[in-house]
């Protein structure tokens, strides 16, 4: 059975989803009340400041199409899709990666390497302009953007009483004390 098969036909207890990244599938808790929490603050300020033809979604199953690698953003900024109708089948659940504007990971303990590392790999792969994480923990925020050959090669970082600016089409500094006190 193939990966993308296995990783479909898991059933997983209540409280947990699963990715595939680097070629493995991980299962992993969903977030704590804190993270909700820190997503829920980011997503009130990108709202106010919301471009044109962007919608934020929590929990998106995307795809990186040159690794087939599935993540589970805690945020993912992709443009609407005007016209299509709703649809309700089963193979509307995975996205390409490649169609995101913004990818939003706050990190937890269980996922500080892969958000760190093989995630901004694979954004950067997929070539996802702005990579936004949040670490509560290290109490930084790092927003990486310019993605070219599978690398970022900008990063700009902020800790609490700083910030980073999300550029256009957001144009907005994303203070990092809220979201990390």
């Amino acid at each position: 059975m193939d990966l993308p098969t296995l990783h479909e036909s898991l059933k997983l207890p209540d409280g947990y989803r699963s990715e595939i990244i680097d070629g493995s599938i991980i299962v992993s808790p969903t977030p704590t009340f804190r993270h909700s929490k820190i997503i829920r603050r980011l997503e009130r300020a990108l709202d106010r400041s919301m471009p044109e033809g962007l919608e934020a979604y929590q929990t998106l199953t995307l795809e990186i199409t040159e690794t087939g690698d599935r993540y589970v953003p805690d945020l993912a900024l992709l443009p609407e899709t005007p016209g299509e109708e709703e649809s309700w089948e089963e193979s509307d659940w995975i996205l390409p990666a490649e169609d995101l504007e913004l990818a939003v990971e706050v990190v937890s303990p269980s996922s500080a390497l892969h958000d760190w590392q093989a995630k901004v790999k694979g954004y950067a792969t997929a070539g996802v302009p702005l990579y936004l994480v949040i670490d509560p923990r290290k109490s930084e925020i790092a927003l990486f953007s310019n993605p070219e050959k599978g690398e970022y090669l900008d990063v700009a970082r902020a800790v609490p009483g700083t910030s980073v600016k999300l550029p256009a089409p957001f144009n907005l500094e994303i203070d990092a004390t809220p979201l990390l006190t």
